[in-house]
């Protein structure tokens, strides 16, 4: 896996943005609203090679890879580029694989002599073409005709008034037409330069949107209100911090488009489609809420941020209605477009959305592990969360290597790598056999191997990397809930070990585990982040108490009391009135990346009911309204995974927003998406799907509607993520106390 950029790439990033900087100023953007068009910049463009960046070199263009162009686009949408800058990137590259009259244009529109957009709509029909008031051809597609369209001075029409101030104009009469390519080539060129315009647009909506929040977060941290920064109030920051999260998910996706293209993935088409739709519909959302962010202050036309709200809207229109991608996503990926549809050329890719070989081959032996050692009977029992644990299977997942292998040799693992971990990860969801108790288990063996004494880890890693022991979290009492820290339950020194006294809430595990992580207060004087410490405890020590707490979701949780509980000092974690530090390490390794594998077995789910006739005969699959539900969950999914897959990466050179991103996004969507299919599949979906068990077609949907919910509030809640994204990604103040 790779999602760094190279330093070339990075200096491509860092030369436009400077350019447009100083050359797309909002003042700039403003002087050329009146004719839709900065003739300057655009010669600039021209002669920086910009706009023929996508040529071969040998066409006189500069042979740069489509990620490349998307880098440009990106930094052009942070700074609104005034002019068709994303279609004539597209158009160069379309006339570069023409020859006859094609070249005479290329020239043209290399040296900045000549304007060419793309026109996705009918030529015979009505032609209101955007960028039309200054473009001086359009390349379209005439049934199985590839032309070049540029019309006299008199059939092109005075500029429209238009949303975003774009150069808007209808071209009229028998427009002279060249004939560039015909049949098959003429599908194939026009349909990639189609896809490729899809790409960078969206990229060009992400870097948009993006300056559009940081904009807004600049404003809300120096706005005062009832004596604070707004950007300080959670109604402020938390919106904000979730269209950064989906933003960040536009370019990742589009990234993800890239990279599957090069790699022939089968996949890649949908890719494309999913890029554009879901970053039209987040670059939208992000200005709205920027915007608003403003107050009145943001419908001013002195105030920037209404500059951005207009071409957020306005940019991807040029196709029409991006809601028609959703269709073309349904048969990318269910029918037989994926296979037709032409893509472009990427040139050389170095991001990479990949495991590794090696990751790969890992992935295979469990497989084979799975379909040697899980049996029908421990199927039959399988469950998603901690129910789904199982001792003698622990042992035998020991045995095989299969259960803390990223774990140092020194403690038994293998020192796998977090690639190989996720591929692993995957299997474990695929066969449906549930990693809750080994993942919490393998958060504390880290933490006690990071901060335990010699005795502690001698004493227990052996058993738990052998498979013999696990372990939950005490984390939360009933009246901190998030707020761990506020920890009230009481650790007195006694001799040489420690009593404990207090209750702790949502202990799921407890009543399965050998150990809980317990946080205690060491010294009640100490402010509130101090006086805390950790400590191992063993279940079985007399004085704890299980209760069971069952959940809507088919868990069981447990409260859990501890009177008088006596423990050894070696049982501490961590110094005395040090446990923060413990804590913040070991809410560090918790924090997941979303709930990707979760709404992909939803979104199964609800795909196998949607092919399946019903009495008269009937697939409800067949009908383009289910199909467009169907498939905007999978971009939500697709979302999900390329922000799981950026969190994986940044664990090398910690992005403390990236895991939080990952999971607003996902547990948002997820709960969105869980409760539309519930409503696509009624009335199969009142029916529960088995208890704790991976249930087919509309079950799946049911089960997956009550997990939904509880997403939110896995490993901090939904709303201490946000925080986190506000402060971490858009500098705003602490949101909360």
């Amino acid at each position: 896996m790779n999602l760094e950029l190279s330093e070339e790439q990075k200096l491509l990033c860092d030369t436009f943005a400077q350019l447009f900087a100083a050359e797309s100023s909002a003042a700039r953007v403003r002087a050329a609203e009146s004719a839709g068009f900065d003739p300057k910049l655009w010669k600039q463009l021209a002669e920086l090679g910009a706009i023929g960046m996508r040529v071969p070199t040998a066409r006189g263009g500069g042979g740069a890879g489509l990620l490349d162009a998307c880098l440009v686009a990106a930094e052009a949408g942070r700074r609104l580029v005034t002019g068709p800058l994303v279609e004539a990137i597209a158009a160069a590259r379309a006339l570069s694989e023409c020859g006859g009259r094609a070249e005479e244009w290329l020239a043209r529109l290399l040296d900045g002599s000549a304007v060419v957009t793309l026109w996705f709509g009918d030529p015979d029909a009505a032609r209101r073409v955007p960028h039309g008031a200054v473009a001086d051809a359009a390349l379209a597609l005439a049934g199985d005709d590839l032309v070049l369209l540029a019309p006299t001075p008199e059939q092109r029409g005075p500029r429209l008034a238009s949303l975003g101030a774009g150069a808007l104009a209808e071209w009229s009469g028998n427009l002279p037409q060249t004939v560039l390519a015909s049949g098959p080539e003429a599908h194939r060129i026009f349909g990639a330069a189609r896809e490729e315009w899809k790409l960078l647009m969206a990229t060009a909506l992400a870097g948009l949107a993006r300056e559009a929040l940081e904009i807004a977060a600049r404003y809300a941290s120096d706005r005062m209100q009832f004596g604070r920064p707004i950007g300080a109030f959670q109604g402020i920051a938390h919106p904000l911090a979730e269209s950064a999260a989906e933003v960040e998910g536009a370019r990742l996706t589009a990234w993800k488009a890239v990279w599957a293209i090069a790699n022939r993935r089968p996949d890649a088409a949908a890719l494309v489609s999913m890029a554009f739709a879901w970053a039209s519909e987040t670059a939208a959302r992000a200005v709205a809420r920027a915007l608003h962010t403003h107050g009145g202050y943001g419908l001013s036309l002195d105030y920037d941020i209404q500059l951005y709200h207009s071409r957020a809207k306005a940019w991807p229109l040029a196709a029409g209605d991006p809601r028609s991608e959703l269709l073309a996503i349904a048969d990318r990926l269910w029918g037989s477009a994926a296979r037709t549809t032409p893509l472009p050329d990427t040139g050389e890719v170095a991001v990479d959305f990949g495991f590794g070989a090696e990751a790969d081959a890992f992935a295979a032996a469990a497989r084979r592990f799975f379909e040697e050692n899980l049996t029908d009977e421990l199927r039959a029992r399988s469950h998603f969360a901690w129910e789904g644990h199982d001792p003698g299977f622990q042992r035998t997942l020991a045995r095989a290597g299969l259960l803390f292998p990223a774990w140092p040799r020194e403690y038994g693992g293998q020192g796998r790598n977090r690639y190989e971990m996720a591929a692993l990860g995957q299997v474990f969801h695929e066969v449906g056999w549930s990693r809750t108790a080994i993942g919490v288990t393998d958060m504390v063996g880290r933490t006690v191997m990071q901060f335990g004494s010699d005795e502690l880890k001698g004493e227990v890693l052996p058993r738990i990397a052998a498979g013999e022991a696990i372990c939950c979290l005490g984390y939360t009492e009933p009246e901190s809930g998030s707020d761990v820290a506020a920890a009230k339950t009481r650790a007195a020194r006694s001799g040489d070990g420690w009593v404990i006294d207090g209750q702790k809430m949502f202990t799921s595990g407890a009543n399965l585990a050998q150990y809980v992580f317990l946080l205690t207060r060491t010294t009640t004087s100490a402010r509130k982040h101090r006086g805390l410490t950790t400590f191992l405890v063993p279940l079985d020590t007399p004085g704890i108490e299980v209760q069971p707490v069952e959940t809507i979701s088919d868990e069981r949780t447990n409260v859990t009391y501890y009177n008088s509980v006596r423990v050894p000092d070696r049982y501490r974690v961590g110094g005395a009135d040090d446990g923060w530090s413990v804590m913040a390490y070991a809410l560090e390794l918790e924090h997941g990346a979303g709930y990707a594998y979760s709404q992909s077995k939803m979104l199964a789910g609800a795909l196998e009911w949607a092919r399946e006739p019903n009495a008269a005969g009937e697939r409800a699959f067949d009908r383009p309204s289910v199909r467009e539900r169907l498939a905007r969950v999978a971009i939500h999914n697709e979302v999900a995974n390329a922000m799981a897959a950026r969190s994986l990466y940044t664990a090398t050179a910690p992005d403390s927003a990236a895991g939080p991103m990952a999971r607003v996004v996902s547990t948002n969507r997820f709960i969105e998406d869980a409760a539309d299919l519930l409503d696509l599949c009624a009335p199969d979906s009142l029916a529960e799907g088995r208890r704790g068990g991976h249930a087919a077609g509309a079950a799946a949907v049911e089960f997956a509607y009550r997990l939904s919910t509880a997403t939110t509030i896995y490993g901090g809640t939904t709303e201490i993520m946000k925080s986190i994204v506000a402060q971490a990604s858009l500098g705003l103040p602490r949101s909360r106390s």
